[in-house]
């Protein structure tokens, strides 16, 4: 935007002459200057105006933002009192929403017609064009409108506004030719079209120097509409500039006066004048402009402000310079829109950034708050993960952040091992990279990535952690088509850990084997649950992205709460990995139902008695369900069972697993016989309900 120093001096008397500070006060108000010309009569500063700040884009607009900072009022530029009330010798015809205002005025110019020496000043001697287009051009830099003039001899008929239905070439004021897309804004007459609203006229109706009756358009046209337009026809005009930011339709009728006035204009041609005269004019004022009202409080404008004692008036004073219309109400401020911030004014935040900007955001005083002294209570998962990391961190765990998105390519290497995998995953309409294309629903194959990776690097012992979100969709019309189905939608926190390598990174010890692993890893996983004060049960599980001899379901009770084990090496595989990984994933919402406040209870006096058995048990059978089994006996005195040892001898088709029993009471001493008989039971009631015998 071109901002003249003149025409802005006109409306406004400025601090200082100096270019310097007149600069820094544009740059803290309105946008960038990008430079300021000052190789003609008067300083041009050339500014980067916002792209929702149309109002900015004249010399009255950046006034009233320097009106508001330095609380003084601005001078409008003079106008006519009234047009006459007669109509043109041209009808018009609205046949569209996306013109809101149009205006026609009908002109008579003198032959002598030519520039004030005050628009002379600015517009140059122009002498290539015709004076009636530099007093519109002047108007337009002055007050924002922009507006159109056409030659009355070439109009035939009458005037209509209306969309197209087909894309239409012209050849346009510039001598070239463009293609109009469909949907455009048009100006017909009966015969042709004359202009492109908001955009370009026509070369058909061109004022030229001998012209000596015009036409004269001023509107206000759809943003959007002017937006698609400009781009589909590859042009961008001082006018399309403004009408994409928003236009003010109020203002029309005012910058008609405006140039009635610097022409000189009465309601009737005088013979030998060289003036320009108003003979008519056609209004089609379409829907009423809106009459929005944002309300805004004192205390939140100090609050923003950092400025408990900011003084009303002052508040009320910038407002109204800004062109909004202030009723108090108490500590609360009404405050009206201004027509030209219709397009980007709803909210009290609006208002508040209007004052801010006008008081100085250098002003803003920098101290913060007193703050409160009492912290806020902790969510939920800051409570779980609070109990959480410490036994990670104490296990030698890394906490890791993953990305929360695949690539397409890794759904179908999931879908390869679980079908069901492929519709859960959600796509990312609008993703910016391939790899970004869907979000996960589970955390293996960037673990596996992750433990590769360090691998390579040197790290002996790779364990993690994550505790993070995952999502999902229940059905494959929700993954499809995100906003097909909210409802199908989910999102879950899940607290995810791998190891690979080695347990421990001492390179003098034996490397631990798969088994061994195997027990390090359960271990952390029952010492996560222990710090919940849940006990951990293990279950049977078939996840088809573990190892089928290796995983186990994890249950809190008897609610599911995830699962661990090894990744099956068809995946790793497919991946291009090397080394084993070892995976767990535990339900966030389950850990968090299963937080029980810890019972502390004396601790007796009287000994324990325990007893040991080495169970036969068929390869793929959970030793964990014999620990649930025995539980669920409710066998009198029985404290706790453990397992304690797990193995395979050589050539035999079936484990070894052995397990502990405790036998405790608070008030005796318990006997050898009784432990005796209920030790016996126990054998008796696996023998007979799960067919598991003594090894020997």
């Amino acid at each position: 935007m071109k901002l003249h120093l003149p025409i802005l001096e006109r409306v406004l008397s400025l601090p200082s002459t100096d270019l310097r500070e007149i600069r820094n006060l544009l740059e803290d108000l309105v946008g960038e200057v990008k430079d300021i010309d000052s190789s003609g009569p008067h300083a041009v500063f050339n500014i980067e105006t916002l792209a929702n700040r149309g109002d900015h884009l004249s010399a009255l607009g950046v006034a009233r933002e320097i009106s508001a900072r330095l609380l003084s009022p601005i001078r409008l530029p003079p106008s006519v009192g009234e047009l006459p009330n007669k109509n043109p010798s041209i009808i018009v015809r609205n046949n569209t929403e996306k013109c809101s205002r149009y205006f026609l005025m009908e002109m008579s110019l003198g032959e002598g017609l030519e520039l004030s020496a005050e628009i002379r000043a600015v517009m140059g001697e122009a002498e290539d064009r015709p004076a009636i287009v530099n007093y519109l051009n002047y108007i337009q830099l002055e007050m924002g409108q922009p507006m159109h003039a056409f030659d009355v001899e070439k109009v035939e008929g009458e005037v209509i506004v209306e969309l197209s239905d087909r894309e239409n070439e012209v050849l346009a004021l510039d001598g070239k030719s463009y293609k109009v897309p469909s949907g455009s804004i048009l100006i017909k007459d009966r015969k042709k079209i004359i202009a492109v609203g908001g955009v370009i006229g026509c070369a058909n109706t061109m004022v030229t120097a001998a012209t000596r009756r015009v036409l004269i358009e001023a509107a206000a046209f759809d943003p959007v509409a002017v937006r698609l337009t400009a781009r589909g026809m590859g042009i961008s005009t001082d006018a399309s500039y403004i009408f994409e930011r928003g236009s003010d339709r109020e203002s029309i009728l005012f910058a008609l006066k405006r140039l009635a006035y610097l022409t000189k204009g009465t309601a009737a041609s005088v013979g030998g004048s060289a003036g320009g005269h108003v003979l008519g004019l056609y209004a089609v004022a379409g829907r009423p402009t809106e009459e929005r009202k944002v309300s805004v409080t004192l205390k939140s404008i100090r609050r923003e402000m950092n400025l408990p004692r900011l003084a009303q008036a002052e508040i009320k004073g910038r407002l109204q310079n800004l062109g909004y219309k202030v009723v108090e109400d108490g500590e609360t401020l009404a405050c009206s829109v201004p027509p030209w911030r219709l397009w980007d004014v709803f909210y009290e935040a609006d208002v508040i950034e209007d004052f801010a900007r006008s008081h100085g955001y250098n002003n803003i005083r920098l101290e913060l708050p007193a703050l409160d002294y009492e912290a806020p209570p902790l969510s939920d998962a800051e409570l779980l993960f609070d109990q959480l990391e410490p036994v990670l961190l104490g296990s030698g765990f890394c906490e890791v952040i993953t990305d929360s998105f695949c690539s397409a390519d890794d759904v179908r290497l999931l879908a390869e091992f679980d079908a069901g995998l492929e519709s859960q995953h959600i796509r990312v309409v609008n993703a910016v990279e391939s790899s970004c294309s869907h979000l996960k629903v589970t955390n293996v194959l960037h673990f596996a990535r992750l433990a590769e990776d360090n691998l390579k690097r040197g790290v002996q012992s790779v364990k993690v952690f994550e505790y993070g979100r995952l999502f999902g969709a229940t059905g494959p019309n929700a993954a499809k088509n995100p906003g097909a189905d909210t409802q199908n939608l989910f999102e879950r926190d899940v607290l995810s850990l791998a190891l690979s390598g080695r347990w421990s990174e001492n390179e003098f010890r034996k490397a631990e084997s798969s088994e061994e692993l195997l027990a390090c890893f359960s271990g952390v996983l029952d010492a996560l649950l222990g710090a919940l004060n849940a006990p951990l049960h293990v279950g049977e599980s078939k996840s088809p992205l573990l190892h089928p001899g290796r995983q186990a379901a994890l249950r809190i009770g008897r609610a599911n709460a995830g699962m661990f084990g090894m990744i099956h090496s068809a995946v790793l595989k497919k991946l291009g990995l090397k080394h084993d990984v070892l995976y767990a994933e535990l339900d966030g919402a389950a850990l968090l139902k299963a937080i029980k406040p810890r019972e502390f209870t004396e601790l007796s006096d009287f000994p324990c008695v325990r007893r040991d058995m080495t169970l036969k048990l068929p390869l793929r059978h959970v030793a964990q369900r014999v620990v649930d089994f025995v539980e669920e006996l409710n066998i009198e005195n029985l404290e706790r069972v453990e397992i304690v040892d797990d193995f395979r001898k050589q050539g035999e088709n079936f484990r070894r697993a052995s397990f502990r029993l405790t036998f405790q009471n608070r008030e005796r001493t318990l006997e050898s016989a009784e432990v005796d008989r209920s030790f016996q039971g126990i054998l008796g009631d696996l023998r007979a309900k799960h067919s598991l015998e003594l090894a020997c």
